[in-house]
């Protein structure tokens, strides 16, 4: 039975930058890890980093490791025994109390860094600390892949058991070569979907709730409901969440399903409002109505939601309002 967080089968988000060679590119992904992390609500989570250097820093570093391990070989559980000859460096990440006792006194591939590799680490410390990105050196962090190269890191909780990692990733610059392809830098990292879920769930984390749709854009017939289509697009471009019939449901069907969604506003277009170019902005909050041009809508419907948003915000005495806030940060196309 796999341990808790351990899955046989599992879902991972990930992120990978392509042809960036740079230390920058490595922090950067670290901080966008550390970030989404922090947005979730994810606390007391650690992050180690590493650099396991290119392929002629580790030909020296398996040697020193073949060496040592060699002298403890009748202390080493079988799978380290059948890794010593094959690839040593997995042996620092066995998951035995006895193997991990004994790797304590290995070699550290930071003393074994040629002079690019360990430049490169340094750099990656000084981005990471020129952004407030908190870490730890762990040199017991390795990677049992040979292309990989240079940093790896993971962030590591304490609160799901012996599985704690939660988010692991590095540089790979000899994937895409591996496969076949020409030589390209590479980095990025893979987050657990269960292991995140199992944190959150130990933490008492809040799931974000899924955010409501801002407006429904009712229609009276074929024309009509192009027009809805066009005008839904153009606010989906924008960041807003919107919506339009596409099931072909009467007028009183698709406003009980507007209000079955949650939509913060409606608005119908009849042949009427074609005709004339407005139509009925209505807030489903507090029944206010105000006409609407359709032409530019999009902008005239931001500058509706926030001028009631302001003015209710007024009313009640509140300073220190985000505008970006008001439709869940779909001002401007921010998400």
């Amino acid at each position: 039975r796999p341990q808790a967080g351990r899955m046989r089968e599992f879902h991972q988000f990930g992120v990978e930058c392509f042809g960036a060679a740079s230390p920058a590119a490595d922090a950067e992904i670290i901080s966008l890890a550390k970030q989404i992390l922090c947005e979730i609500g994810i606390k007391n989570i650690a992050l180690y980093i590493n650099s396991i250097g290119c392929s002629e820093c580790r030909k020296e570093y398996s040697k020193a490791l073949k060496e040592y391990f060699r002298a403890n070989i009748d202390s080493l559980c079988d799978t380290c025994k059948d890794r010593l000859e094959r690839n040593p460096m997995r042996i620092l990440d066995c998951k035995s109390p006895a193997d991990k006792e004994i790797a304590k006194g290995a070699p550290k591939i930071l003393d074994y860094l040629c002079e690019d590799c360990s430049a490169h680490f340094e750099l990656v410390k000084k981005y990471l600390t020129a952004n407030n990105v908190e870490f730890t050196v762990n040199p017991a962090i390795v990677r049992g892949l040979d292309y990989y190269t240079r940093t790896v890191f993971e962030f590591v909780s304490n609160e799901i058991g012996a599985q704690g990692t939660v988010c692991g990733g590095g540089r790979y610059d000899g994937l895409i070569e591996e496969m076949g392809g020409k030589p390209t830098a590479a980095c990025g990292f893979g987050l657990g979907i269960e292991r995140l879920l199992l944190l959150m769930d130990a933490q008492q984390t809040a799931f974000p709730e899924r955010k409501k749709c801002d407006i429904f854009i009712g229609s009276m017939g074929e024309n009509e409901n192009l027009k809805a289509s066009q005008l839904a697009t153009d606010l989906r471009n924008e960041g807003l969440a919107a919506q339009f019939d596409t099931v072909g449901r009467s007028l009183k069907a698709q406003m009980k399903y507007a209000d079955k969604i949650g939509s913060l506003y409606t608005m119908v277009i009849g042949t009427n409002e074609l005709e004339i170019g407005k139509a009925v902005l209505k807030n489903m909050t507090d029944g206010t109505t105000e006409e609407i041009e359709l032409d530019g809508f999009t902008d005239k419907f931001q500058s509706v939601v926030i001028k009631q948003a302001m003015s209710g915000f007024e009313s009640l005495g509140l300073e220190g309002i985000d505008i970006n806030d008001i439709l869940g940060g779909g001002i401007n196309g921010n998400n």
